[in-house]
């Protein structure tokens, strides 16, 4: 027997599928299958009742209806729904146990999270409702015994998705904390993550330094445009290629950005994940030395 796979995202490739149908069926009554397709979700298998739950037009502005809300009932994830105007219209049972009285219909998203952050939530959600793209941010949570959260916000329609799974433990968080630091003190690494557009989505003090720029200056801008013409290609098709197949690959490059000479540098590329579906890329470059 195939080994169970945790909701609430069940995954199978389509090869899998076939050799074991009755298998999956079985699995796609209880909650939806997500059929991988060269690395990436594209087909769902599930039930007549909830594909009928998600055709029919549940959002009045102010609520969900009774097809929605028994979707959710089926969600292990925190999950909250919000209209254009960022509240609440519908909420997963985990969402509700664990916000309680914040995750209410009509409350205003933001409220989940402190005071001092809400601006940032704001932000972070009016960017996916204004470019549909896919948004991750880690911040700290107003429902305790929840400390910290990694907020995944996506786009639906009317409004946006948030789910909100536990961050990093504190020691965890430390320990990428220190790393960070060792690697702006080499000199010789940057990372940096890029979203699905190619966009710096955020910058690093090492890369900031090589192109003589603030870090602050390279938000927003296509990755690829760093780089001398002939680079530019490769860098675009290595972006694409691991958007589309979720694997791991390096490439060399000249960086140029305000450089009066290009640097060689080296390359890697990797998909960030949210669920089964790759969410954006990170990448670190490598001075090339000799």
């Amino acid at each position: 027997m195939l080994d169970p796979v945790p909701p609430p995202r069940q995954i199978v490739t389509s090869s899998d599928l076939v050799r074991h149908f009755g298998y999956w069926q079985d699995r796609a009554a209880r909650t939806p299958v997500y059929i991988l397709h060269r690395g990436r979700p594209r087909l769902v298998l599930t039930s007549v009742e909830i594909m009928d739950a998600l055709c029919a037009p549940h959002f009045s502005g102010q609520g969900c209806g009774p097809d929605l809300a028994a979707v959710l009932e089926r969600v292990e994830d925190r999950v909250l729904i919000a209209n254009d105007r960022q509240q609440i219209i519908a909420a997963s049972d985990t969402a509700r146990r664990d916000f309680g009285d914040l995750a209410e219909i009509g409350r205003a998203l933001v409220r989940i999270v402190p005071e001092d952050v809400q601006t940032q939530l704001a932000a972070g959600i009016d960017r996916v409702s204004r470019t549909g793209v896919a948004v991750s941010l880690d911040l700290p949570s107003r429902a305790p015994p929840i400390e910290s959260m990694t907020l995944l916000i996506d786009a639906w329609p009317g409004g946006v998705m948030l789910v909100a799974r536990d961050a990093a433990g504190d020691a965890e968080m430390a320990e990428r904390a220190a790393l960070d630091e060792a690697i702006t003190a080499s000199d010789a690494i940057a990372p940096v993550r890029i979203d699905l557009r190619g966009r710096l989505e955020s910058g690093s003090s090492s890369l900031a330094a090589w192109c003589n720029l603030r870090t602050d200056a390279l938000a927003a801008v296509p990755f690829a445009s760093l780089f001398d013409g002939s680079s530019q290609n490769a860098i675009r098709d290595a972006i694409d290629r691991v958007i589309r197949t979720g694997q791991a690959l390096q490439i060399n490059a000249l960086l140029l950005a305000n450089l009066a000479v290009p640097a060689a540098v080296r390359i890697g590329f990797a998909a960030r994940r949210t669920g089964a579906s790759v969410s954006g890329i990170a990448a670190v470059l490598i001075t090339r030395v000799g």
